[in-house]
């Protein structure tokens, strides 16, 4: 978990893409990481669920959408 906090912490400093396409390179590692080394099983779901949501903001538009008519 401390990994995955410092992680988070160093993703907030840098959000550019390419950036955020090495923290989820380094969350899929830290993720099979913690699988070989059987670690709990809800560290290595906090894992997976930061790197999928990452990866969804990846997918959204980064301007806001219009609002009114």
């Amino acid at each position: 978990m401390r990994k995955l906090i410092g992680m988070i912490v160093r993703m907030s400093q840098r959000p550019g893409l390419q950036e955020q396409g090495e923290l989820i390179d380094q969350l899929t590692e830290l993720e099979t990481e913690g699988i070989a080394k059987h670690v709990p099983w809800r560290t290595v779901e906090a894992i997976r669920t930061t790197r999928l949501k990452l990866r969804v903001e990846g997918l959204m538009p980064r301007t806001p959408l219009p609002r009114g008519h």
